[in-house]
This record gives C-alpha cells, sequence and structure tokens, in this order.
C-alpha cells in the first residue's frame, strides 16, 4: 500500500559487486542486490535490505571468508562474507573479476505522476454496459456509470501520488446559440427551461466549470464523484449529443500546452464509439503523435458498443501514442485493472541523492562499474557516458558520485535497478541520454 506523496521508506539499501554475466535471481555469477525501491510503506523505517541476495552466492565460496588482496589470486575453495572482496571461481584467470557485498544507507521518493482523461459523455455512453440499448437493461448500468466507478476505484490507491484533470466531450458552449426542444418555438416562451444549448459537437476548455482542470488526486476524486459519491456529476445532466473526439482531443491538447506539470504524464481515451462531428483522423493522429514525441504516452479504452471502423480509428490512435493497440476491456473489472494499471506506471520511484555512500569501500575503485536496469535490461554504464553525464568513485572507494543527467534520470526512476560490479563485465553500454534542451 502506498503512503504519502514523497517519502518512501528509509531503508539499509545492499549493493552487490560482482562479476556481470549470471543470474542475479539466484545469485549464479554475480550480486542480484541494487538501490531501487522499497515495498516498505511510505513514511516507515526498515532494517531489511532493499533487495535480496547473499554475499558470494553462486561463486563456490561457502567455506571460511577470505579478504581478497588487489591483484592476488585467492584459493578456490575460500569462503567469503559481506563487505569483502571474493574470487569468482569461474574466472581464475582474472583476479578482478568477482564479488563484494557493500551496505549502503540510501533513501528512495515516489515522484508523483499525472493523467489527463479524455472521457466520451455522448448520448451512447447513456446505454447499458451490457447492452439493450439502454440503461435500464440486464442490471441498469450505463456506460458511462461503469466507467465513472472504475475511475474512482482505479485511482484511488494511488490518489496522494498523482494529478488528474479531464476533458468532457461533447460538452456544449455556453456561449453558443440555445435551439428550443419544440422545432416551433412556442413551447419555450411558456417554459424556458425546454431551450438545450445548441453546438453537440463542442467541446469546452479544461478551465471551464464542467471540466476537471488538473488537481491533486484525492481533490479530483472527491469532484469527480459528487456530491453522492458515485460518479454522478460532472455527468449530469444524463450524457447526451454526438461524438466529438477531435474536439476533445484538441482540448486535451490546449491543456497540457498550457499545464506546469512535472513527472510522467500519461493520457487515457474512454469512448464507446466510432467519432462522428467533423472528424479529421490526420489531425487527432497528430496531436497524439506529437504527445508521444513530448514522452507522453496515449492509451486508448473502449467501452461496449465500438464498430468496425471504431476499432481502426482507435488503433490508430493507440498507435501513434506508443501504446499499440486500443484495449476493448471485457468487463467492468478488466477496466478498473487496466486503468490502475495505466496510472501506476506514472508513479516512478528514484534514489534521493547522487552521491551514494559504500561501506565498507570498494576495494577496487578503479576496477567498478556501474549497471543500472532499464526496460528489464541489464547495461553497462561508461563513467563519462556524455558530456552531460557522467559518474565517479572516490580514490578510497567509499563513494560514488552520479553526476549531470545520469543523476536526474536516476531520481526520476528511469531506471529500475542500480548496482555497483567490478572487474568482468559483459553487459550491452547504456546509451548517452539525449541532450538537455537549450534554454530560451
Amino acid at each position: 500500500m502506498r503512503g504519502k506523496r514523497g517519502w518512501m521508506a528509509l531503508c539499509l539499501g545492499v549493493i552487490s559487486l560482482g562479476c556481470g554475466g549470471g543470474d542475479t535471481s539466484t545469485g549464479g555469477g554475480r550480486g542480484s542486490n541494487f538501490i531501487g525501491p522499497s515495498s516498505t510503506p511510505t513514511g516507515k523505517a526498515s532494517s531489511a535490505p532493499m533487495s535480496t541476495g547473499s554475499a558470494g552466492a553462486g561463486f563456490g565460496n561457502t567455506n571460511k571468508p577470505v579478504s581478497m588482496t588487489p591483484g592476488v589470486q585467492q584459493q578456490p575453495d575460500a569462503g567469503c562474507q559481506e563487505g569483502m572482496r571474493c574470487l569468482d571461481n569461474n574466472s581464475p584467470d582474472d583476479p578482478d573479476c568477482g564479488h563484494q557485498t557493500l551496505s549502503s544507507s540510501v533513501k528512495t521518493i515516489e515522484n508523483p505522476g499525472n493523467a489527463l482523461l479524455v472521457f466520451d459523455t455522448s448520448g451512447s455512453m447513456n446505454d447499458n454496459w451490457d447492452g439493450g440499448g439502454s440503461s435500464t437493461g440486464q442490471n441498469g448500468t450505463a456506460k458511462w456509470q461503469v466507467s465513472g466507478t472504475a475511475i474512482l476505484n482505479a485511482l484511488m490507491p494511488l490518489s496522494d501520488l498523482l494529478t488528474v484533470g479531464t476533458v468532457f466531450f461533447p460538452r456544449a458552449d455556453p456561449n453558443a446559440p440555445t435551439t428550443c426542444v419544440d422545432p416551433t418555438g412556442i413551447a419555450c416562451l411558456f417554459a424556458p427551461s425546454l431551450q438545450r444549448p445548441s453546438g453537440t459537437c463542442s467541446v469546452t476548455p479544461i478551465t471551464s466549470a464542467d471540466q476537471i482542470n488538473f488537481m491533486p488526486g484525492a481533490q479530483f476524486l472527491t469532484t469527480f464523484a459528487g456530491p453522492g459519491g458515485n460518479a454522478a456529476p460532472p455527468y449530469a445532466p444524463v450524457p447526451q449529443g454526438r461524438t466529438p473526439l477531435k474536439e476533445g482531443l484538441q482540448q486535451a491538447q490546449a491543456a497540457l500546452s498550457s499545464s506546469t506539470l512535472s513527472g510522467i504524464t500519461t493520457v487515457i481515451v474512454i469512448t464507446d464509439g466510432d467519432p462522428n462531428c467533423e472528424w479529421d483522423e490526420a489531425a487527432s493522429t497528430q496531436i497524439v503523435t506529437d504527445w508521444y514525441s513530448a514522452g507522453i504516452k496515449t492509451y486508448v479504452l473502449g467501452a461496449p458498443g465500438v464498430g468496425s471502423m471504431g476499432e481502426t480509428i482507435l488503433n490508430n490512435l493507440a498507435s501513434a501514442g506508443g501504446t499499440g493497440t486500443y484495449i476493448p476491456p471485457t468487463d467492468p473489472m478488466a477496466l478498473q485493472d487496466k486503468l490502475r494499471e495505466i496510472v501506476s506506471s506514472t508513479v516512478t520511484a528514484g534514489i534521493d541523492s547522487c552521491s551514494i555512500d559504500l561501506n565498507p569501500p570498494a576495494e577496487v575503485p578503479d576496477k567498478l562499474h556501474l549497471v543500472v536496469t532499464q526496460g528489464g535490461q541489464d547495461q553497462d554504464v561508461a563513467r563519462d557516458l556524455s558530456k552531460d553525464a557522467s559518474w565517479s568513485v572516490s580514490k578510497d572507494g567509499a563513494t560514488v558520485t552520479l553526476e549531470g543527467q545520469l543523476c536526474d534520470q536516476a531520481k526520476a526512476g528511469v531506471y529500475e535497478k542500480l548496482r555497483f560490479d567490478f572487474g568482468c563485465v559483459d553487459l550491452p553500454p547504456l546509451k548517452p541520454p539525449p541532450p538537455p534542451p537549450v534554454p530560451e
């Protein structure tokens, strides 16, 4: 269970320094410990290591401990214990290929994420989720209600780690002229309430009263649920009108362009049908493509009712948004689970400091390798990765310092794991990060 925004647990990190060719899950060939997020609830200290792994496991060293002298090979049956640099018996010709387990007190922080919902509230969203064309069908639950409940349940566990906003479409322009439900207009002379806003293809800006501008997750949930707490307002009155998806994406684009969000941002489109009004697929796809180029992914979730043409359109949007294909949830619970998975991906965990103290110091500082895991793949980090990203170790082996963009990315949680190996590391190199933007 995630705790309050900000600090996670203060953990006793265990950093493994080992040869780079084994299975880290079993200890074969190198240590599996790393600097990374802890499962300890936020704000509570833990004395447990941040990950498990045995000192020297997988190297055949199970007997008495031996401290290695740099450049001197030890006997294959020598033991190993925490803090000692020990021989990798699989590489007897290289005395600098081995394993050393060091402890380090580190803090990790959870970096809040952001989600922008682009939510279809057209007339068809009032149809029953289970079919029948009416919200009084099999279970009397309309698609907008099912979707709204799924949003509430998915975001609630992460509410203190999210900033959320919503662009509902359609939303009639309050400045547009009204029309009377009576074509003759006579009835509205006696009952002005029969006047309805025109422009059922309109979508108002996120700053409008009928939209939800970006706000902290807990506040968003209260606003979204409305006074009844059941996701009724801000949908009231009942969803109606057509499906102006292009216009909804344009308002979402304006919302993101004017925001000052920090951290990972994701756009989630929820719709149940083919877009109509003045649909422009090229313009809509370009919006999503531009988001993806800026690091913002777009997920497209289709409620029941999407036709074959709509599937093609939504798949194209999802592909341009970097998420493959649109997601048609098979049931309300699947929708909720997928929403939770998406918003969880925006919350990252990183280290709080780029100065890492090693205890005891590394015995062979010049042989240290920094290894990061990104996208599930271990990669060796060059000390001078680029002119904007580097790392160094003090002469006494007691402190490692991450610098520039390498530091920034470690703090932002770009890497799933960080650890240190020494000696014979055979891993693909980490690609240098793109240069930072030049201030205007």
